[in-house]
């Protein structure tokens, strides 16, 4: 029986994932971002927050694949690593922020993503890194001659 719905979940889920244009760059490209903030990134946000995806075999898998694309597309949505060079100074800084906010308050990752990922959790040491970070690129920003106008 088991068999049968997993065929059958198979097949209502034909659309492959797509590949975006963006999977081969680099993460938050133009920011300056240290090897171990990077590392973090990638193994607690970039299956959702960019276009990096590893899709889990279960995410071709009807109906479950409908809530973990649902998932992916609304983090896409509201912040994407892979596309933060398309966003102006005044956005990256306000994104800043709210990273280091959902951190301090133990949002991100969140509690269902890591029962099933538990490599997503961040340590002490990792969130503490990662806020430090975000203040650090915020002043980065704040000083840097395309935001001031003088390019």
């Amino acid at each position: 029986m088991l068999s049968v719905w997993m065929l059958a979940s198979a097949l209502a889920h034909r659309i492959p994932h797509q590949v975006s244009d963006r999977s081969g760059t680099p993460i938050l490209p133009g920011a300056a971002i240290s090897p171990s903030v990077s590392s973090v990134f990638y193994h607690a946000c970039v299956d959702c927050h960019s276009e990096k995806t590893s899709w889990p075999w279960y995410s071709n898998l009807a109906p479950v694949s409908w809530f973990v694309e649902a998932d992916v597309g609304r983090a896409r949505s509201l912040f994407n690593l892979s596309r933060w060079d398309g966003l102006d100074a005044a956005q990256q800084r306000t994104l800043l922020t709210a990273i280091a906010t959902v951190i301090e308050n133990h949002e991100m990752p969140p509690h269902r993503y890591v029962m099933l990922h538990p490599e997503a959790t961040l340590s002490q040491n990792e969130a503490v890194e990662v806020i430090e970070w975000t203040r650090v690129e915020r002043n980065r920003l704040r000083a840097s001659p395309a935001v001031l106008g003088t390019k």
